[in-house]
């Protein structure tokens, strides 16, 4: 009866009440003090880092109280500058909560070196194969009497020969010097109307030939679709040119002025040494 009547007394409702005040402020504090340390609703859009030497990039995320770390060093890269900034992570555009960290790639500030293969005595197409595979880029192709037909006597950078396992800067540029066989053998102009500037490079390449001058038309208006409309030597059908020449191209945008002599030529389009290689 004594726990009735108190139930039912006004000392136990003013308790009850007074209890679920306090139980409500706790709540409030404790949400209240929640919000202050995990920055509730305070979130702000990421800048763009690309490009950025991490001088700017640590003035730019002090800015909006963000911070950084490099989580790797790529490739180098000639696009960006060196030591800037390559990707970021979050993306910029993605909104975050202050105090977060964007997480940067860079570019290296210098090349990577790599070791120069061992090309001596090795096939052009092999020669050229292992460079491009390595990062390298081939010049020029030089040719001397040799009784290996197009075997790699030397390999060159500006005319001073190079070592097997010499370091060079990735994406460096070597010149291979090779045989030429025993015979002044003449062989025919290539045939290289329609192709683009890439086109034309690698094809004269993989046929023995030198790239030469490259002119554009006057008018040209987008290089990256541009054909070449006129060759010298001009192409022949008969033998007429020395492997190692140097042909110079032209150019355009302009396709009229391309001559449609193409099926004059389709039988010309390898050399007698490549004409049954599947490979090509």
């Amino acid at each position: 009866m004594k726990l009735f009547r108190f139930l039912v007394s006004k000392t136990f409702f003013i308790n009850l009440i007074l209890m679920g005040l306090v139980a409500a402020g706790l709540l409030w504090a404790l949400n209240a003090s929640l919000n202050h340390f995990t920055q509730h609703g305070l979130t702000m859009e990421v800048p763009d880092l690309q490009g950025l030497a991490l001088t700017e990039v640590e003035t730019k995320l002090a800015e909006n109280k963000l911070k950084y770390a490099i989580i790797d060093s790529a490739e180098y890269d000639p696009s960006f500058p060196r030591g800037a900034v390559i990707s970021q992570y979050p993306e910029s555009g993605n909104s975050v909560k202050t105090g977060r960290e964007i997480k940067l790639t860079i570019n290296p500030f210098y090349p990577r070196k790599v070791e120069l293969p061992d090309l001596i005595e090795k096939t052009k197409r092999r020669a050229i194969y292992d460079l491009e595979s390595k990062g390298f880029k081939v010049g020029e192709l030089k040719y001397v009497p040799y009784i290996g037909k197009d075997v790699v006597i030397d390999v060159k950078i500006d005319e001073r020969s190079l070592m097997p396992g010499t370091k060079l800067k990735k994406g460096s540029t070597v010149d291979l010097v090779l045989g030429m066989g025993l015979s002044d053998e003449l062989v025919r102009a290539p045939y290289l109307r329609w192709k683009s500037l890439d086109e034309a490079t690698e094809y004269l390449k993989m046929r023995s030939f030198n790239l030469g001058s490259v002119i554009y038309d006057d008018e040209i208006s987008d290089t990256a679709t541009a054909l070449v409309f006129r060759q010298n030597p001009a192409p022949s059908i008969e033998p007429s040119i020395r492997m190692g020449r140097e042909i110079d191209i032209w150019l355009t945008n302009d396709y009229t002025k391309i001559a449609n002599d193409s099926l004059e030529f389709q039988n010309i389009a390898l050399p007698d040494s490549l004409a049954n290689d599947s490979t090509l």
